[in-house]
Parts: C-alpha cells; sequence; structure tokens
C-alpha cells in the first residue's frame, strides 16, 4: 500500500493530513467549550448541543444560498438565528428544569430528536455544503509536497481567537469573577 509512495511523499501526506486533524480538532474545541460553558455555568446537560452546531450550520447554508449575490456578508445572521433559538430554548423549557440534571438530560435530548428529524425533512438526508468566498480558497506551499488549505488556517485563527476571548472574559475580567463567583 505504502511501497508506491517515496519516503518524502508519505511525510508530506502524513503532514497535510495531520492539519485537516488539527483542524476538524478546532471545531471539536469550541464545541466542546460550549458544553463546558453550559454545563460548568448552569449545570444543564445539553443533548442537543450538536444539534445547534447543525443549525447554524444550516442556516449558514441557508443564507448564502439566498443571499449569495445581494449580501453575502449577511453569513454572521447564521450565529445570530443559532442564539436566539438556544435563548428560546433556555427561557421556553431548560429554566424550568435547572437543578434536575436527569430532567434537562432528557428534555434536551428529546429536543435533539426533534431537531435530526426536522432537519432530515427539510433538507434530505444528504449533506449540503456551503460555496466558500474567493479569499478562502487556494492554500499556502510549504514545500513541494505540503500545502496548507486557507480556510483551515481560518478555522484554526477563529477556534484559537475565540478560545483566548473566552478564556480573557471568564478569568481576567470583573464580569468573569462575578459569573464564577455565583456559580460557586
Amino acid at each position: 500500500m505504502f511501497a508506491d509512495y517515496s519516503s518524502t511523499e508519505l511525510m508530506s501526506i502524513f503532514a497535510m493530513q495531520g492539519f485537516a486533524g488539527l483542524s476538524l480538532f478546532s471545531v471539536f474545541v469550541l464545541m466542546a467549550m460550549g458544553l463546558a460553558i453550559i454545563f460548568g455555568q448552569m449545570g444543564v446537560i445539553n443533548m442537543a448541543h450538536g444539534e445547534f452546531m447543525i443549525l447554524g450550520a444550516y442556516t449558514t447554508y441557508l443564507t448564502s444560498q439566498f443571499f449569495q449575490n445581494l449580501m453575502p456578508e449577511l453569513f454572521a445572521a447564521s450565529f445570530f438565528f443559532s442564539g436566539a433559538l438556544g435563548a428560546f430554548v433556555e427561557w421556553a423549557m431548560v429554566r424550568h428544569l435547572y437543578r434536575r440534571p436527569l430532567d434537562t438530560l432528557l428534555a434536551t435530548w428529546g429536543l435533539s430528536l426533534i431537531l435530526q428529524q426536522a432537519y432530515r425533512s427539510i433538507f434530505g438526508a444528504r449533506e449540503v455544503g456551503v460555496d466558500l468566498p474567493d479569499w478562502m480558497m487556494g492554500a499556502f506551499n510549504v514545500t513541494d509536497f505540503v500545502q496548507l488549505p486557507i480556510n483551515g488556517l481560518f478555522v484554526m485563527v477563529i477556534a484559537l481567537s475565540i478560545a483566548l476571548a473566552v478564556y480573557l472574559l471568564m478569568y481576567r475580567s470583573g464580569w468573569g469573577k462575578k459569573v464564577r463567583a455565583v456559580v460557586q
């Protein structure tokens, strides 16, 4: 299987696959950070957290399809839509279940199943994709064989920036100190 490749080509493949893994890992770090904040600050086990990420992705898809030629900068609408639905779910369902972890687990699991079926019914079982802007296309040539995609670098920079901002907000600001004091 590997006999057809030289050692340089193999190392290049491993390096590019490692970078792709790091790019995906950065998305998982953001998901885990969201779950940690929700559970750590509110004590809520949110089984529908992934579905809210999917909601943001589908909203990005719909926004890109609708505004592709008119106003492509409205990709940020997906964040606001997902956040608004999350706030509504917290107001309508989760706030009544505080300090009852099993109930929040079951309620958000049920919500997760409802959202999954809604996504399948609306969008079908196949995945959809968003057309990337031209400035995110292409790759940086590190060597003759190793190329790092610009969109992967962008995802990693955004994830690192958000993680740093959350750290500074929670551990280096007065507001974060108040939040941590209320939780304790």
